[in-house]
């Protein structure tokens, strides 16, 4: 009688979060089906529930992720995302969609963002959860200037290794950003004067990596002169 009980209760749970899911989606009668079979099979095949399940699909639509795109990848990609961070499957899922939407990115790449957070994670202090707090503070500003997210990714990371964690670092990514599109009279007059353009000729941004080339040529020219000097 108990284990009937338990398994009555699982299942009203399950249906509750389909409700919840079917109120975020608006999915119809077939899309919601395939959504209840899509919960049911991470259920069976990985270490969460089909109801956890359901609530990452619930995230995932109200950040706005297409049903077609939850099916296509979505899902799996926050699973998965969960899975590496140690995060509550709720929270990798909001954490995925709010990066797709930022980055103007469709659910397919859900998987893709999990494997940068896990990899840039692994490679520098702190945790998933560190690079998800990260991420949430600079990316609206970085995707705006023009980043990728491979390369938000990369600066926070490297930020990480610095010892620099969490919404720190993306509040200091984030000011960075905003003081090179908008810089100071003084700041616009040194830059001029170094030769470091923030823009190419078309008006875009030159790139973190190509930001980064110019500071580190310009300091070697510097270098050079200060020796010679001597």
């Amino acid at each position: 009688a108990g284990i009937a009980g338990a398994a009555i209760g699982m299942a009203a749970q399950f249906d509750r979060a389909m409700s919840s899911v079917q109120a975020a989606t608006h999915a119809s009668g077939a899309e919601l089906g395939q959504l209840r079979d899509a919960a049911v099979q991470a259920g069976r095949d990985t270490a969460y529930s089909a109801t956890e399940a359901a609530h990452a699909i619930e995230e995932l639509a109200k950040a706005g992720v297409e049903t077609t795109d939850i099916l296509g990848g979505g899902l799996s990609g926050a699973l998965s995302l969960a899975a590496a961070g140690e995060m509550d499957v709720s929270e990798a899922a909001e954490v995925a969609a709010s990066t797709l939407t930022q980055f103007r990115l469709r659910g397919r790449d859900v998987g893709h963002v999990a494997d940068l957070l896990a990899a840039a994670a692994g490679k520098a202090q702190g945790s998933v959860h560190d690079m998800s707090y990260a991420l949430k503070q600079s990316g609206l500003v970085a995707a705006q200037m023009g980043m990728s997210v491979e390369d938000t990714i990369g600066v926070l990371a490297a930020f990480a290794s610095a010892g620099l964690l969490g919404s720190d670092a993306g509040t200091s990514l984030k000011t960075a950003l905003l003081m090179l599109a908008n810089p100071t009279e003084k700041a616009a007059g040194l830059m001029q004067e170094l030769g470091i353009s923030v823009y190419d000729a078309q008006g875009q941004f030159v790139g973190i990596v190509g930001l980064a080339g110019q500071l580190q040529a310009r300091s070697e020219e510097h270098t050079s002169e200060l020796q010679s000097l001597r």
